[in-house]
């Protein structure tokens, strides 16, 4: 296995994680019970959602990181953190970038929620939707060799990205159609039931 294969990878995992970790916190938005809704189990929906929230930043971290171990990519420590004048894909390297420092202030304020005026904490966590967009567009038009060539939309890891988007944007419809009343209508009926 290569950097470049490492560097994949690890943005690979980072994408997946991120669209779990932002189906759980769709659920708790949308006031969802495992308990009364399946799986009938007790489940911390909220710690998941913390958890896969600090796995997603240890990935995104790693994921350009391990460039700079590699010498045969010419990736400095400045490449990596403010990508405009990377060696290669500079804008796509950029949107990288600018979704993750968009991540960074989505957890960070996430940490002082409770010192928060609950309305800004709100708003600054709704960032996470463009962040997305942004995770989305970098990993999908994002050569991995790492080359200025053309990308393979029908390349394995391009369509895991594309199903995660897919699934994401599912999600978000959900959110939007049950904006409001979530799933407690469901859940007090099937509790009479």
């Amino acid at each position: 296995m290569t950097i470049l294969d490492l560097c994949a990878y690890l943005g690979l995992a980072a994408a997946g994680t991120a669209t779990v970790n932002m189906v759980l916190g769709l659920l708790i938005a949308l006031r969802y019970s495992p308990v009364r809704l399946w799986p009938h189990r007790h489940l911390n929906i909220f710690r998941l959602h913390n958890w896969t929230a600090y796995f997603v930043l240890l990935l995104i971290v790693l994921h350009p990181a391990v460039l700079l171990i590699g010498g045969s990519t010419h990736f400095g420590f400045a490449d990596v953190l403010l990508p405009i004048q990377s060696p290669v894909q500079p804008t796509l390297n950029t949107v990288g970038a600018a979704a993750f420092y968009v991540l960074l202030i989505v957890i960070v304020t996430s940490l002082f929620r409770l010192r928060m005026a609950r309305p800004l904490w709100r708003q600054l966590h709704y960032l996470v939707f463009p962040a997305f967009v942004l995770i989305f567009i970098h990993s999908v038009f994002t050569n991995p060799a790492l080359s200025n060539g053309k990308v393979d939309l029908l390349d394995g890891g391009k369509v895991f990205v594309e199903v995660c988007c897919a699934i994401s944007l599912a999600t978000w419809a959900v959110r939007i159609r049950l904006r409001g009343r979530g799933f407690r209508a469901r859940s007090r009926a099937i509790a009479t039931s």
